[in-house]
């Protein structure tokens, strides 16, 4: 792949991209999960409208809908949880665990990194991982940035990562969108070297490839629009690469009518995009589950031979 350049934003000096290796995957064994799903645990309107808002019980509810539904499927999966909302609810962290679910970080406030200095991304580090291992009490390794926040202008954010303690990252979203990514980065999980000589396992999110073309079909938006068998088969088709797949949803994804609070207060056009699919997301869930051995994060890189 090209070489990518990224820069110190306290100097604005070039750094030397960090080296990449893409290591030999094995495929799972039969009964092994071949793909993860994971849960990004943030509140809608702290997240995505006001970012100093405080953390609402919304997030506690909708959390609670996707614990019923992976537990009516028998399916473990990776919760990413934002630091704010496990010091404002940390039972709730507690449960995910309890309840054999794999808990991790998606950082402390909801703000990009790429709008970080390396002080400021540093203590937003050290809380992201204190907060949420403080409320579930088990060791946090794993980190996926709010709103995939790590571009090709900050990738000085890995050595940061990796300083603070993380092992693993899934935050580089590997094809350039409106409001994030990279353009032509690796799509399989590889490792990052760190210029301290350390390096982190980078797991990027599943992007469907066919030719020079790559399609978003990991969560959000993208995978409430597509159709269900479209979406199915593109992730088959990431497992038969074959290269592990990793998607991912938010809690109120699963919440229809939450949206409906909010009238007037936020932008009609904002609300009509994330109120998309919405209504569909169980049954959607539920093809997928059927479809695809699904699992926690870590069982998933373990199958692959990655841990």
């Amino acid at each position: 792949m090209p070489a990518l350049s990224y820069q110190n934003l306290s100097t604005m000096q070039p750094d030397p991209p960090p080296a990449i290796t893409v290591p030999d995957l094995r495929r799972p064994a039969g009964g092994e999960p071949t793909s993860a799903f994971t849960i990004d645990v943030e509140d809608w309107y702290q997240s995505c409208v006001d970012f100093d808002a405080p953390i609402t019980s919304r997030v506690v509810r909708n959390t609670e809908r996707i614990l019923e539904v992976l537990d009516e499927h028998g399916v473990k999966g990776t919760f990413f949880v934002q630091g704010r909302v496990a010091e404002t609810f940390p039972g709730l962290v507690r449960r995910i665990d309890a309840e054999g679910h794999e808990v991790q970080s998606h950082g402390y406030s909801h703000r990009p990194l790429h709008r970080m200095t390396r002080v400021e991304l540093r203590d937003e580090l050290k809380l992201a991982r204190t907060t949420v291992e403080d409320a579930s009490g088990t060791r946090v390794t794993a980190f996926r940035a709010q709103d995939f926040s790590v571009f090709a202008d900050n990738l000085w954010a890995v050595d940061l990562l990796a300083s603070a303690g993380f092992e693993t990252d899934s935050s580089i979203f590997p094809m350039r969108m409106p409001r994030y990514g990279i353009a032509g980065w690796e799509l399989a999980p590889h490792y990052l070297e760190t210029r301290d000589g350390g390096r982190l396992l980078e797991v990027p999110v599943a992007i469907w490839a066919k030719g020079r073309w790559r399609v978003p079909v990991a969560g959000g938006g993208y995978w409430r629009v597509l159709p269900a068998p479209l979406l199915l088969s593109a992730l088959r088709g990431i497992v038969a690469a074959p290269r592990p797949v990793v998607v991912y949803c938010h809690p109120y994804e699963f919440n229809a009518r939450e949206l409906d609070d909010y009238r007037g207060i936020v932008r009609s056009r904002v609300l009509v995009s994330q109120r998309l699919g919405r209504r569909s997301s169980v049954p959607r869930v539920a093809t997928l589950f059927d479809g695809l051995r699904f699992g926690r994060f870590d069982e998933v890189l373990n199958a692959w031979g990655l841990t």
